[in-house]
C-alpha cells in the first residue's frame, strides 16, 4: 500500500468518514477492493474509486443521521473529503480518475449544501422516510398576516441597521423552529416535522429576501484579492517595502505581476500562500522558484526597479487552498536586495497584538480599480477601516465561509469601496506603518456587506521570525544561530522588524 493510502485510510477511520464497504472491483486494477474500508481508494492502485451508489447524504459525509447535527463537525468533515476528492488534485491523472473526482467531489458538495442548511436537511430526512411536504398546506390566517408584514419591511428597509435588525429576528425564529423540529424528529411525530418545515419555508424565503437586498449577495466564491478597488496612485518613494511577484505562467519567459508581498529583509519577502499552487488550467506547479522573479523599488506595474529571481519559496506547511487557514509564505531571493529610498525593510506587529475594530488602514498594491477592470500601471493605495471580527463572521457565514481567529477583516461596511481585488493578492495591510495583515481572500470586490478577509500577521509574527531566520523549509524549532536573529524593537510602535544585515 503506498503512503498516500496508508496515512489516508488511517486518518478517515479515526474520524469515522465513509465506512461503507464496497462489492465491487477496482476500475483501473480489476482487483477486489470489497474488504477495503473506507474505500476511497483502491488498496492496491491507489486509484480513487466510484461513489457509493443509493447512499445517503449523511453517510457519504460520516455524520451521524440526525437532524440536531454539529454544523462545525458537517464542515471539517467537507474539509477532509475535499482534501483528497478535489478534481485539482488529478489534474495528471487518468482521465477516468479525472471523471470520477469531478462526480465524487460534486456529490460531496450536494451533500454539505443539504444537510448544512435546516429546512433542506429536514426536508431531506422526510425524504428518506418517503414523506413529502404538501404544496397546499393549510396555515393559519394570522401567520400569514405575520410573514406578509414581515415582507414589507424588508422591502422598504432602507439602512444597513434596520436590515441587520430584521436579519437577527429572523434568525431567531428559524432557530426556535429548528429546535421544535429537532424534537419532532427525536419524537418520531412526523406530522408535526410537516407542519413545523411548512412554517419555516416562510421564514426561509424571509431570509433569502434579506440577503437579496443586499447588492451582489446572491453567490459566493473565494476571489483572490489583486487589486486596490477605489486606490489613488501613489509613488514607491511613499512605500519603499512593497515588492512585485512576477509569474512565467506558461513557461514562455513573460513575466506579469501576479501577487504582492513586503520586503522582510535583504533576502526575505513575505506574501500569501495562495500564490504558490498548482494550476490546473497550465498543469503547472507554481511553487517552484523558476516561475517566479521579484521586482523591487519600481511604482510600475510593467518595469523599472531591480529585478530578482528566487531561491526557495516557504508556504506555511498547514496553509489549506480551501479554506484559506494559514494564508502566510515567506519567499527566499537568490541575491540580496539593494537597499536605498525605494527600497526599504518593513516592519511586522508583534506576535499576539490585536488592531481595535474601526481602526483606520492602509491598502497598498498594484490590483484592478475595480471588479473585472484591467490592473493599473502605477502602484496604488486606497484607506479602509479594520471590521469587528464577528461582525465578520457572522456576515460570511451566511455564505458559508469560515472567518478564523488567524484572519481580520477589514473594508467600508457603510457603503462598501475600498478593498484589494485582482492584483493584491500577498500585499499589506498597513497599520501605523505596521504590517498587520496580508491580502487573502473576500466575496467579490468592495462588497459594503462582505469586507476583505486578510491573513493576521499578528498570528504568525514568530513563524515568520523564525522561517526567516532558521531558513527551514517549513519547519520551525529554536535551534537557531543568535548571529542571524537580530530583531529591532521599536518604542510605542508594537512591532518586532527583521534585520539580517
Amino acid at each position: 500500500m503506498s503512503v498516500r493510502s496508508f496515512i489516508f485510510n488511517t486518518t478517515l477511520r479515526q474520524t469515522s468518514l465513509l465506512r461503507q464497504i464496497r462489492l465491487s472491483s477496482c476500475w483501473s486494477c480489476g482487483k477486489d477492493v470489497k474488504n477495503v474500508q473506507p474505500s476511497l481508494f483502491c488498496g492496491s492502485c491507489n486509484a480513487l474509486q466510484q461513489p457509493p451508489k443509493d447512499e445517503n447524504y449523511f453517510k457519504i459525509m460520516g455524520v451521524k443521521e440526525s437532524y440536531d447535527l454539529d454544523e462545525s463537525e458537517l464542515a471539517k468533515k467537507y474539509k477532509e473529503l475535499q482534501k483528497y476528492l478535489h478534481p485539482d488534485k488529478y489534474a495528471n491523472r487518468k482521465k477516468e480518475e479525472q471523471e470520477i473526482s469531478e462526480k465524487y467531489s460534486s456529490l460531496v458538495n450536494e451533500a454539505y449544501k443539504t444537510l448544512l442548511e435546516p429546512l433542506n436537511r429536514g426536508i431531506y430526512m422526510l425524504r428518506l422516510q418517503g414523506k413529502e411536504i404538501p404544496e397546499q398546506t393549510e396555515v393559519d390566517q394570522a401567520f400569514l398576516m405575520e410573514i406578509m408584514e414581515k415582507n414589507e419591511e424588508v422591502e422598504n428597509a432602507e439602512t444597513e441597521k434596520e436590515i441587520m435588525e430584521l436579519n437577527a429576528e429572523n434568525k431567531a425564529k428559524i432557530n426556535s423552529l429548528q429546535k421544535e423540529v429537532s424534537a419532532a424528529f427525536f419524537q418520531g411525530d412526523m406530522k408535526k416535522v410537516i407542519k413545523l418545515l411548512g412554517l419555516m419555508k416562510y421564514y426561509t424565503s424571509i431570509d433569502t429576501q434579506i440577503q437579496l437586498s443586499i447588492p451582489n449577495a446572491q453567490f459566493y466564491h473565494y476571489n483572490l484579492l489583486t487589486r486596490v478597488i477605489q486606490g489613488v496612485p501613489t509613488s514607491i518613494a511613499h512605500y519603499p517595502i512593497m515588492a512585485q511577484l512576477l509569474l512565467d505562467a506558461w513557461g514562455t519567459q513573460d513575466y506579469v505581476q501576479h501577487c504582492a508581498g513586503v520586503i522582510l529583509t535583504s533576502r526575505h519577502v513575505l506574501s500569501a500562500a495562495h500564490c504558490f499552487q498548482y494550476n490546473a488550467n497550465t498543469g503547472r506547479n507554481y511553487t517552484m522558484p523558476k516561475y517566479w522573479k521579484i521586482r523591487v523599488g519600481s511604482t510600475y506595474r510593467t518595469g523599472g526597479g531591480a529585478l530578482h529571481n528566487i531561491k526557495t519559496i516557504i508556504p506555511h506547511k498547514d496553509f489549506d487552498k480551501f479554506f484559506y487557514t494559514n494564508d502566510v509564505s515567506v519567499v527566499v531571493v537568490a541575491k540580496q536586495f539593494t537597499f536605498n529610498s525605494n527600497v526599504k525593510q518593513g516592519s511586522i506587529i508583534k506576535q499576539g497584538v490585536e488592531i481595535k475594530p474601526d481602526s483606520l488602514c492602509t491598502l497598498v498594491g498594484w490590483g484592478v480599480l475595480e471588479t473585472d477592470g484591467p490592473q493599473p500601471e502605477q502602484l496604488q493605495h486606497t484607506n479602509l477601516y479594520t471590521i469587528d471580527q464577528k461582525i465578520c463572521a457572522m456576515r460570511y457565514n451566511t455564505i458559508g465561509a469560515v472567518i478564523q481567529d488567524s484572519m481580520m477583516c477589514a473594508g467600508r461596511v457603510d457603503a462598501g469601496g475600498p478593498d484589494g481585488c485582482f492584483g493584491d493578492s500577498g500585499g499589506p495591510l498597513l497599520y501605523k506603518g505596521l504590517v498587520v495583515g496580508i491580502v487573502s481572500f473576500g466575496y467579490s470586490c468592495g462588497h459594503r456587506y462582505y469586507p476583505g478577509v486578510y491573513t493576521k500577521v499578528s498570528h504568525y509574527t514568530n513563524w515568520i521570525l523564525r522561517t526567516v531566520t532558521c531558513k527551514e523549509r517549513g519547519h520551525i524549532h529554536s535551534r537557531c544561530s543568535d548571529r542571524e536573529r537580530v530583531l529591532r524593537a521599536r518604542d510605542n510602535a508594537g512591532n518586532a522588524a527583521i534585520n539580517t544585515s
